[in-house]
């Protein structure tokens, strides 16, 4: 080889390019294959899949929630008493419940009553009796509290006038019945000759309607004497016999207090409870009937009184009426948290 040949080998080598060197591996996720062309269309099909499901489910969704929403708009609502035919049978009540003609013969007034009383009622238990007389001249419904669609209380305030004999022999014998008249019938007694008004008062008289399907009346238990609020409906649930016997004499300290507004009454209310009582307007004479159930979950329970009232001093007049007082306990105690009216389900 020629020094020629040598150096174009030599010049050769020298401007041949270096070799490139060998790429490092990947490592972790990075050392992963190239998704094909097909597994991605599939994954962009998933995907697109996914999106129009949810955005359905979401348009589903919201077209339910517009007919719900339609559909309470739209729907009738449990239909409740009338007020204004509330207000109408409970002052018509009042009015005839609270006059008593102590020269009619027995019964005379149970018919208006009877009237205006639901089935079931029983309007002599409601009457008066005595030799007293007593008239409603004036009677003013008020609020009236729904306590579910078909039943409510009426709080009516009525003026009324009590009599008495000017002396004892003037009592007189009672008359025959008095003779039936046309029209509705009402029970407006007349103050008898020998008799002289010695009292003129305010009573808070509670009145339970019912809707039946002749229309509103009365409900069975009657109304009250009471210037509070009505309790709860209540169902009628099992008595506890012990709870009764324990609280017997406690229920009529309970009305005796009531009945005076006495201060005492206060330690028999639960707290925060401030029952108005009534002002010494009518007095206990007896608890004749005393019933306490069993506890509710809140540890509540519905006691049903029959409590027998007099205008005694001023006049002799007597009647009871069917109470429902809310009780709670603590410490061997117990406390009112309502009485009124005694309406159940």
């Amino acid at each position: 080889m020629t020094v020629v040949d040598r150096m174009i080998r030599c010049r050769t080598r020298a401007e041949s390019p270096a070799p490139e060197p060998e790429p490092l591996l990947p490592n972790g996720f990075e050392f992963t294959k190239r998704p094909s062309a097909r597994a991605a269309r599939w994954t962009r099909t998933g995907w697109r899949a996914l999106l129009v499901l949810s955005v359905l489910l979401l348009l589903t969704l919201v077209v339910q929630n517009v007919r719900a929403n339609n559909r309470a708009t739209s729907a009738t609502p449990a239909a409740a008493v009338d007020p204004d035919a509330a207000r109408v049978a409970a002052a018509t009540f009042a009015a005839d419940y609270l006059s008593h003609d102590p020269l009619a013969a027995p019964g005379a007034g149970q018919a208006a009553l009877r009237r205006d009383l639901a089935p079931g009622g029983d309007p002599a238990r409601l009457s008066f009796a005595g030799t007293g007389w007593l008239s409603a001249d004036v009677v003013v419904p008020g609020l009236v509290t729904a306590l579910d669609s078909a039943h409510a209380v009426v709080a009516v305030e009525v003026r009324v006038s009590v009599g008495v004999p000017a002396s004892a022999a003037a009592v007189p014998a009672a008359t025959t019945a008095a003779p039936a008249v046309s029209g509705r019938m009402a029970d407006a007694p007349a103050l008898p000759p020998s008799y002289q008004i010695t009292a003129t008062e305010w009573l808070p008289l509670p009145v339970p309607v019912v809707q039946t399907d002749t229309g509103v009346l009365v409900d069975v238990a009657g109304p009250v004497f009471s210037a509070d609020p009505a309790p709860a409906l209540t169902p009628a649930t099992e008595s506890d016999s012990s709870a009764t016997e324990a609280t017997r004499g406690w229920a009529r300290t309970l009305f005796t207090s009531y009945a005076a507004s006495s201060t005492s009454g206060a330690y028999l209310s639960a707290p925060g409870v401030n029952l108005a009582g009534l002002a010494g307007a009518v007095t206990v004479t007896d608890v004749t009937a005393w019933s306490l159930t069993m506890p509710d979950p809140a540890g509540l329970r519905t006691g049903t009184a029959t409590v027998g009232w007099t205008f005694a001093p001023a006049a002799d007049l007597t009647t009871s009426q069917t109470y429902s007082v809310t009780t709670t306990s603590s410490d061997t105690r117990w406390y009112a948290t309502a009485l009124g009216t005694a309406t159940r389900t």
